[in-house]
């Protein structure tokens, strides 16, 4: 049985290029707005269990989706069936009410998700204490803080016990170790059976999370499937459309403030793995060494690294996180080398780059990434693709 069943999905919104143009629409019986498309024809289904990223650019229609999946707005024309308890945390400070206590809020809020008023008292003080707001629970939530409005939000979301959880971007606010729990608690989640729709712009998450992922294109699904499938479409996406944009420095980050990144990525070489001598050509099957040096601009950071294999086109042949490896947090302080060895590297003829990120400890937010110079590979073997496998024939 699936939890959400969507066909057709169409929002359109009516644009007045000034308020009176609304009466003079009633009035004289002609229009006076322009037609705005936010989502057109969206169809997918989500089974109980499973977990669906939704991803793509800014105004993709990401958002409304999210809203129409929720129940707080409706579609302009098809089919969405919703079964079970759905719980949201999408805009930041929704569905709170300003003047209102957090302790209050938190019983207004878990009403409106279901709960009977004896549900909410036996609940209550476990909302608080995973929210960590003991000490201004009853101060009036105009007070608060964004990251006090997500720790408040996303607690009350997920102590309702929903069946399908759905979660905006409101994660990347706030400081990093809640981020951290309210990602353990939604791992939690997933292992209990639990579905769960999140939409954000970090591909780490995505695709730790997600077992199938959306891209939405200017209201359209542009690729659906395998996150990890549709994660490297995606990114192949945005590097064709950032290379006609040579004079942006390397490793620049697009809508990066002045202020510099916590870790900057310096150097990503190759190297001979005996050696450590740095190459642009090598032969198919070399062991190489991918180095890649980093330097804080702080007294120091926590986080994880990934390296990668990508294409000239950008795509992604293959990566790997120090956070998927199960491995500790990366200490970052001063200069750090970290290098990644590739004994029997496999693929065919051609020219391919590494490309380094720097993440923070949940892998939401990315502080800095730089790609290599070109790796050039020579193959005596004439096989035709990317990446040699063992084989046999039998005629």
């Amino acid at each position: 049985m699936n939890a959400i069943e969507a066909e057709g999905l169409t929002k359109y919104y009516r644009v007045y290029n000034q308020p009176i143009d609304r009466l003079k629409e009633a009035i004289r019986r002609r229009p006076y707005h322009h037609v705005v498309e936010s989502l057109k024809d969206v169809g997918f289904q989500v089974a109980f269990g499973e977990t669906l990223g939704i991803i793509g650019e800014n105004g993709a229609g990401k958002s409304t989706l999210l809203k129409i999946l929720a129940g707080t707005t409706q579609p302009t024309s098809g089919r969405l069936l919703r079964r079970g308890r759905f719980a949201a945390l999408l805009e930041l400070g929704s569905g709170f009410n300003p003047e209102f206590s957090g302790r209050t809020n938190i019983h207004l809020n878990a009403a409106l998700l279901g709960l009977t008023e004896k549900e909410i008292r036996g609940r209550e003080s476990a909302i608080i204490a995973f929210s960590e707001l003991e000490e201004v629970i009853d101060r009036p939530v105009k007070t608060y803080s964004s990251g006090m409005h997500v720790r408040l939000a996303f607690s009350i979301a997920t102590s309702v016990d929903p069946d399908v959880l759905i979660v905006d971007e409101a994660l990347s606010v706030g400081d990093q170790r809640f981020s951290q729990k309210c990602v353990e608690r939604m791992m939690g989640f997933r292992e209990a059976g639990k579905t769960i729709i999140v939409c954000s712009h970090s591909m780490f998450l995505i695709n730790e999370l997600c077992e199938k992922s959306i891209w939405l294109d200017h209201g359209r699904v542009r690729a659906a499937g395998k996150t990890s499938s549709v994660i490297s479409e995606y990114l192949a996406f945005l590097e064709e459309k950032e290379r006609p944009k040579s004079a942006e420095p390397a490793g620049h980050q697009p809508g990066a403030s002045g202020n510099l990144p916590e870790v900057i990525v310096e150097e990503i070489r190759f190297e001979k793995a005996l050696t450590g001598e740095e190459v642009a050509f090598i032969r198919q099957f070399d062991a190489v060494t991918i180095r890649v040096r980093t330097r804080c601009t702080n007294g120091g950071f926590a986080g994880h690294i990934g390296i990668g294999l990508e294409r000239n086109d950008g795509q992604i042949i293959f990566a790997t996180t120090t956070k998927s490896q199960s491995l500790q947090p990366v200490q970052f302080e001063g200069m750090k080398d970290i290098c990644l060895t590739l004994p029997r590297f496999p693929l065919l003829k051609g020219s391919f780059r590494a490309k380094a990120v720097v993440a923070d400890e949940n892998q939401i937010r990315v502080i800095h990434e730089k790609s290599s110079d070109p790796l050039m590979i020579e193959s005596e073997h004439p096989e035709f693709g990317m990446l040699w496998m063992d084989h046999e024939w039998r005629c």
